[in-house]
């Protein structure tokens, strides 16, 4: 009898399939070799794997036999159904190799996630960067509400608080960031990179690594319970290094007091930046807490 659903498939053949769709929709391509590396498997069986998969859903590869490789379809309907916090884990942090999971014993309340991405949305930026193709997007700015462009994406970024990707954007002709939930559509996909202009290697912001120092708050009453949090001795403190593009998101993030004379108050900023001049030479400070409202003062 043949299979109808995934779910009549032995749990590590579903674990299998779920790979082909997972690939197959947030990179655009999947190969029999994918499943060999990550499951230590035969080639025959996967082979077997993609003939199921192909019977599940047979609208949603086609199979390229130039390059020997299967690319997602453009009548692609998931088999799966996605949750967007481990969708975005794993695309963060990869995927264990021999790793079972585990029964948590130990009660974790996590914070609670306001803004997460749409997921197809999600998974065309993500087959954009994998293939170096240009996107057509519909996009909502603070500033200039709803307008069409056309960016290149090349790396995807969580700043703790939402998701953003760092794409080329020509219609402003630079390097910008361009916040996930604020794509309203995705449309035709643009013209291929221009490698000259538009590729990660061109974006200085992002290859640029900027030196940040973080120091207890100068005007906390208890500094040693803020060196106590981050491991300090007393008159030590953090040295990080950041790219240029994002260190003022790391800095928002941890709520370090960025004005020049650290007066913001000490009980809700409780870390503070070494030389935000300094910094702000070789980065975009704009966000970062307290310096945009010192250059007003």
């Amino acid at each position: 009898m043949l299979m109808t659903t995934p779910q009549e498939a032995s749990p590590n053949q579903r674990e299998r399939l779920w790979q082909i769709d997972f690939l197959a929709r947030f990179r655009g391509q999947v190969t029999r070799q994918d499943l060999v590396e990550r499951f230590a498997i035969a080639l025959s069986n996967a082979t077997r794997d993609f003939t199921l998969y192909r019977q599940l859903a047979p609208q949603n590869l086609d199979y390229d036999h130039s390059d020997k490789v299967y690319r997602r379809a453009a009548s692609f309907k998931p088999l799966f159904t996605y949750d967007r916090e481990h969708t975005l884990q794993t695309l963060s942090l990869g995927q264990g190799v021999g790793l079972e999971p585990c029964t948590q014993t130990i009660l974790v309340d996590n914070a609670t996630a306001l803004n997460q991405p749409d997921l197809d949305v999600l998974a065309a930026v993500s087959r954009a960067i994998y293939s170096g193709q240009a996107l057509c997007i519909s996009y909502v700015s603070i500033s200039s509400g709803e307008t069409r462009r056309e960016i290149v994406p090349h790396s995807l970024v969580n700043t703790g608080l939402r998701w953003h990707v760092r794409a080329y954007c020509r219609t402003h002709g630079q390097f910008r960031d361009f916040v996930l939930t604020r794509i309203t559509a995705i449309h035709t996909t643009a013209t291929p990179m221009d490698r000259q202009t538009e590729s990660i290697d061109r974006d200085q912001d992002w290859q640029r690594l900027v030196k940040l120092e973080l120091v207890p708050h100068p005007r906390a009453a208890y500094a040693r319970a803020i060196e106590l949090d981050y491991n300090l001795q007393p008159g030590q403190s953090l040295q990080l290094t950041a790219r240029a593009a994002t260190a003022a998101y790391l800095l928002r993030r941890w709520g370090v007091d960025c004005s020049l004379d650290a007066h913001l108050n000490p009980d809700e900023y409780q870390l503070a930046l070494r030389d935000p001049q300094g910094v702000a030479k070789q980065a975009n400070l704009a966000i970062a807490p307290g310096f945009t409202l010192e250059n007003d003062r």
